[in-house]
């Protein structure tokens, strides 16, 4: 597994016990690299205060805030969400995404390891077992339509979330394999 960079953001919301930890919430960045968006994390006024536990692009990853921190990324789903920022843009269609495949797999294989470490299920929620407080994961703007309205979309339709899905329950049994051994 590819070790992240540290660059801590700036704002955050305190610490929280592992057992509040109940969702892996997927955004997209809306351009820059994952050094350039977790420089700016890391520098933010309070006014336009945001914050991730990692952002990913296809060569770097940087963790920006620990697991048991809470970010500020998805009103709703900040105090339960683990939030990873893909260096993509939500107007990407499907096959711009996959495009970024190690950008995706790298993503995969963290988030695949909180769903071990905080029993995450492996499996996309709808807004209403987003509200309903199911666990597993959601994209922001799953979070937004569930709790806010806030109007964020990311990281757009063309997401390939199955795909993506499927490369978080491969590592899921790797890390599985492994750690029963």
């Amino acid at each position: 597994m590819k070790t992240c960079k540290r660059r801590r953001a700036r704002w955050d919301s305190g610490p929280r016990p592992p057992g509040w930890v109940r969702h892996v919430v997927i955004h997209s960045t809306e351009g820059g690299t994952a050094a350039s968006v977790a420089a700016d994390f890391a520098t933010r006024p309070r006014e336009r205060g945001a914050s991730t536990q990692l952002v990913i692009d296809d060569k770097e990853c940087y963790r920006c805030v620990p697991d048991l921190v809470i970010p500020w990324g998805a009103p709703g789903v900040n105090r339960s969400g683990l939030h990873i920022e893909h260096c993509g843009f939500a107007a990407w269609l499907r096959g711009e995404w996959l495009l970024h495949s190690p950008m995706l797999h790298d993503s995969a294989e963290k988030a695949a390891l909180w769903c071990w470490l905080y029993h995450i299920p492996r499996r996309w929620l709808t807004v209403n077992e987003l509200r309903a407080g199911k666990a597993g994961f959601c994209r922001h703007v799953d979070a937004s339509r569930a709790f806010i309205g806030s109007g964020h979309t990311d990281p757009g339709a063309g997401f390939p979330g199955e795909a993506y899905l499927r490369l978080v329950k491969q590592f899921y049994k790797q890390i599985v394999e492994e750690r029963t051994r």
